[in-house]
């Protein structure tokens, strides 16, 4: 059977079929195409520019790893300003799948750390809230509290990342959250009537509030798929183990769905997508003109009287461990209520 060649470059068989788009593609065009999609990404909605520091939130799967390869590659190109500083970080929650898996990668994220002049660190739970995700579990679980641990480790971890982004001196964080990833949130959010969740959805920075960095998502475009195959001719390591708590995850679930819807719509993924974003312009314009307090535990902003962190301490009971915690690092009066 004769093999088909690569509908753009006419001269090397194809590799890969792109359902989406209906074209046959060698390897080069392919991956050729997935660098221009991110630098798309980048150029059009201004996500990184001239004299930015930027973080990069590396989880040591496939697709933070390849952001970090892409964006050390791109600058080293001249293709971001060379002016442009970018951190590696990672943030180690504190249970079994974290610190013995995650943190495996350390040896590949300091190989291109020293490939592209990329500084990293790595930060923990125990180090930031005096207590580790699987602390919380623990107390939340044995008072009968079902709270997923993929909650936990989210709404930790975001606060994490703004107070890693506030020592850091950071002007936005880089995820690596691709097509499959926001095209989940976007049903996520419609499914739990969460208008108020889009206003951070979006293709451009988060809005810019004090006491938030800035998120971008530079391979928001990208299928987890094609991620995947780049990730694995490049010699990026690809995940050999899943996290043991994604199997009871709403998300897990909605991967095989859209799937699924995926036959018989080859864009469904891209029709979510914008169809998010553009109801996250709506709300974003709301969201502008509703004022943030600060927490009556920590001081952090927030949109209730009590942030999502301190609620999550409260109901495990570890509140004031966690406010002494605070005290002890300075990040919070010495005389703030518990």
């Amino acid at each position: 059977m004769e093999v088909p060649m690569c509908t753009r470059c006419g001269k090397r068989p194809a590799n890969y079929y792109r359902e989406s788009s209906g074209e046959k593609l060698c390897l080069g065009c392919l991956f050729r195409s997935i660098e221009d999609t991110v630098l798309w990404t980048i150029r059009r909605y201004r996500l990184i520019n001239d004299g930015d520091r930027v973080g990069i939130a590396i989880s040591g799967g496939k697709d933070s790893l390849t952001l970090m390869y892409l964006l050390g590659k791109f600058r080293r190109q001249g293709k971001i300003p060379r002016s442009v500083e970018f951190i590696a970080f990672s943030i180690n929650e504190g249970h079994p799948y974290s610190c013995f898996y995650r943190m495996s990668r350390g040896d590949y994220v300091q190989k291109l750390s020293e490939e592209f002049n990329i500084p990293y660190k790595i930060y923990t739970f125990k180090e930031l809230f005096g207590v580790t995700a699987t602390d919380i579990a623990h107390e939340l679980w044995s008072r009968g509290i079902n709270i997923h641990m993929c909650t936990i480790d989210g709404v930790l971890r975001r606060r994490a990342m703004n107070i890693i982004g506030r020592q850091l001196g950071l002007t936005k964080i880089a995820t690596g959250h691709n097509l499959d990833d926001e095209a989940q949130t976007v049903l996520l959010n419609v499914f739990s009537n969460d208008l108020d969740r889009f206003s951070w959805f979006g293709p451009t920075p988060e809005v810019d509030r004090e006491g938030f960095i800035p998120r971008i998502k530079p391979l928001r475009f990208v299928r987890e798929e094609e991620i995947a195959i780049y990730a694995y001719y490049h010699g990026i390591p690809l995940m050999e183990l899943e996290c043991p708590f994604v199997y009871n995850n709403p998300r897990y679930e909605l991967k095989f769905t859209l799937a699924r819807w995926e036959r018989d719509n080859p864009n469904i993924k891209h029709s979510l997508v914008s169809f998010g974003d553009s109801l996250g312009k709506i709300m974003a314009e709301r969201a502008v003109n509703v004022s943030l307090r600060r927490c009556k535990y920590c001081g952090e902003p927030t949109s209730k009287d009590v942030c999502r962190v301190c609620e999550l301490m409260s109901r495990a009971g570890l509140l004031e461990r966690y406010l002494s915690h605070l005290r002890t690092l300075k990040l919070i009066d010495t005389q703030s209520p518990s």
